[in-house]
């Protein structure tokens, strides 16, 4: 290497000086954007300088050490920023750096001086009492423990909120105290963190004191068989995120510890799996299960709002079910228990209360569950007579034939649903209670035609039409918004008008079967607007029509009608309505009968014309908007920006709403002036 570099020195004998001078001005260089990035470091929001530290930046933000700058934690030695500046410069850098913020900063004057010293404390952990002293001074388990080792995310990670940022994460400590301990066990023993237990507790019925057992030295563990849930153990695929190899040392503990945990800071739980700690399993003397006595225990009801159970019923869990809402998120209000009018004292039951509908939902839900609550008791007593109806039908003597039998099999399988139904309450899922019913219709109307017995079952009300139920059970309380993006026909599509005024049923567009599913389709709606040959077509197309007539919002243009729409020309002139579908090509053919082939190519060229600019611009949208985003972030004005931003998106949408061929001229303006304002952004980008 050394004769290389000695023959290299040797061509350039006569350009010594040249090769001096650049070096020192490299050298320069480096001098000085180290010294401007040092300086720049007691200024956070340099950070920002390199785009994948926007995050973190974020997340410091959001931290209770916000008022602390980066460099009072991280280092930023002459060495560091050289080596980290020549790897953002060639693109070796790592996008998710790992910072090492060692003891010294933490314990720094004007942090947190003299922690270690205080000694014992009391952890925001239930009361937990914590020795710093002893966990920082000693090797615990062979290990040398370090400040980020229990808080770890205190600015990055999941983070506590301001006011309470020291708080350690406590599964670091069920991992040392538990990892490898028996069960009902832990090191240091119970007391060495929850200290004796004074207080009375209350334990599935039993209020229970500790003191009259620790006196005779019952241990903990007598009672508290497991405490804890989870090995902790470390799997070959987590050495395999970091390594390619190395697996073979795994088992040298104390080095890997060393290595990791003091050297370098690695959070445990990279490497472990965690370790729940709790009241996992006590003797079974306190383990009393109500079903062991009370058997189905409001099974019924369970089942009801799961959306299971009912005979020939397809499973319909309640959307509060599937949104895994549980009993309590309900019922809320605490009663007396009573039996046969007796009051038992110090026994409660949790009570269902309409405001918790309202708390969740908002105003009318309430509402909405005493209709649920009144109806289901109409669903029975429906239930009910069609049941007896079938029972009617099919008589209870011997079955003679198996079509009489199949009759009377269906008629039970009714009346098991009507004892479901009563005992479920069909208010817990009012859908599957509807269901319910339908079924039980069905299969005794079914009965009645297997057993030839004329007639049928009285039909209830509400299973008159499709639609019968969505008024009564949901919408008459809480409406279906009027303001409805219809995505295939482009526009808000105005509920009331068409349910109220034209009295169309909801099951016509939507599914009878499968909440706020859409089955209209585009071309069905146009089947009931197109036959008016009289319809107003700007009620649907307001955007293709301001643009038509030049009646559009636009920024920095002086917004005229189409030169058909000034000689009067009616949409349906230029759109053959019977043809379904409208496009460019079907609308061809009119320009090419009324005028000429030459126009019909005229149309197809604007439209081209018009999509190219269109594409352009709608990038341009997208940088832009993303330089003010980036912007903002980092404190700059951009209400300059905004506005232009604002103003040629408002062009952009006018002619792409509107569809650029029905006003050639001023959809070519609007878009001028659209890529006009972007180009400002686009400088004011370059000057910043």
């Amino acid at each position: 290497m050394m004769e290389t570099f000695r023959a290299w020195w040797k061509s350039a004998a006569g350009n010594h000086r040249a090769v001096v001078v650049v070096a020192a001005v490299v050298v320069g260089m480096l001098v000085v954007v180290n010294g401007a990035f040092f300086v720049a470091a007691y200024f956070p929001g340099s950070c920002r300088a390199c785009h994948y530290m926007d995050p973190y930046v974020d997340q410091w933000k959001a931290s209770a050490h916000a008022g602390v700058s980066c460099i009072k934690c991280h280092s930023f030695s002459p060495v560091f920023i050289t080596v980290t500046t020549l790897k953002y410069a060639t693109g070796l850098y790592n996008p998710r750096p790992r910072a090492d913020v060692k003891d010294a900063a933490c314990l720094a004057g004007g942090c947190h001086e003299g922690r270690i010293e205080k000694g014992k404390s009391t952890a925001k952990m239930g009361n937990i009492t914590f020795d710093h002293q002893d966990h920082m001074t000693k090797l615990k388990r062979g290990e040398k423990l370090r400040c980020t080792s229990c808080h770890y995310a205190i600015v990055q990670g999941e983070h506590i909120g301001k006011g309470a940022h020291t708080q350690a994460d406590v599964n670091v400590c069920f991992l040392c105290h538990f990892k490898g301990i028996g069960p009902g066990q832990a090191l240091g023993g119970c007391p060495g963190c929850h200290g004796t237990p004074t207080k009375v507790v209350e334990h599935s019925g039993f209020t229970f004191s500790h003191e009259s057992y620790l006196k005779i030295g019952v241990p903990c563990r007598q009672c508290h068989i497991r405490v804890s849930e989870g090995d902790g153990k470390v799997q070959d695929s987590h050495c395999y995120d970091c390594h390619v190899g190395r697996i073979d040392r795994k088992g040298d503990v104390p080095a890997i510890h060393r290595t990791h945990v003091t050297g370098k800071a690695i959070q445990c739980f990279k490497c472990h799996e965690k370790v729940r700690h709790g009241q996992v399993e006590l003797v079974k003397t306190f383990e009393v299960q109500c079903d062991g006595c009370h058997k189905r225990l409001h099974n019924y009801q369970k089942e009801m709002y799961m959306g299971a159970g009912a005979r020939g019923v397809p499973d319909t869990p309640s959307r509060m079910f599937s949104a895994q809402v549980a009993c309590n998120g309900c019922h809320t209000r605490s009663v007396e228990v009573k039996e046969s009018g007796v009051a038992f004292p110090g026994e409660s039951k949790l009570a269902a209360e309409r405001r918790s509908c309202v708390a969740c939902h908002g105003k009318r839900y309430d509402l909405m569950l005493d209709d649920w609550v009144r109806e289901s008791r109409v669903l029975t007593a429906d239930l009910e007579r069609i049941v007896a109806a079938g029972k009617a039908a099919v008589g209870t003597g011997p079955a003679q034939g198996a079509k009489l039998s199949g009759a009377r099999s269906l008629v039970a399988d009714a009346q098991a649903n009507l004892a479901f139904l009563r005992a479920g309450r069909g208010a817990h899922n009012i859908e599957y209670a509807l269901k319910i019913v339908r079924v039980g219709y069905e299969q005794v109307a079914a009965a009645f035609k297997m057993a030839g017995v004329p007639g049928g079952p009285p039909r209830p009300a509400i299973l008159a039409t499709p639609s019968a139920y969505c008024a009564t059970l949901c919408h008459a309380r809480v409406m279906p918004s009027d303001k409805v993006f219809f995505r295939e026909m482009e526009l808000q599509f105005p509920h009331s008008l068409h349910v109220k005024d034209v009295g169309i049923e909801c099951a016509r567009c939507h599914s009878p079967e499968k909440h706020k599913m859409r089955i209209v389709t585009k071309s069905e709606c146009m089947k009931c607007h197109h036959e008016n040959k009289d319809i107003d077509c700007g009620h649907c197309h307001r955007a293709q029509q301001a643009l038509y007539e030049g009646k559009v919002k636009g920024f920095g243009v002086a917004a005229v009608p189409d030169v058909m729409a000034a000689a009067k020309t009616k949409c349906t002139e230029c759109h053959d309505l019977k043809k379904g579908a409208q496009t460019v090509l079907s609308v061809k053919a009119k320009c090419e009968e009324c005028h000429s082939a030459k126009y019909g190519k005229m149309l197809l060229d604007w439209k081209q014309e018009i999509t190219a600019r269109e594409n352009a611009i709608a990038v341009a949208l997208e940088e832009a908007k993303e330089y003010v985003a980036r912007t903002k972030k980092t404190g700059k004005s951009v209400v300059r920006e905004e506005t232009l931003l604002r103003q040629a998106e408002t062009n952009y949408l006018a002619v792409a709403n509107g569809r650029g061929t029905h006003n050639h001229n001023l959809s070519l303006e609007l878009l001028k002036a659209a890529k006009a304002d972007l180009d400002k952004v686009s400088a004011a980008g370059r000057k910043k």
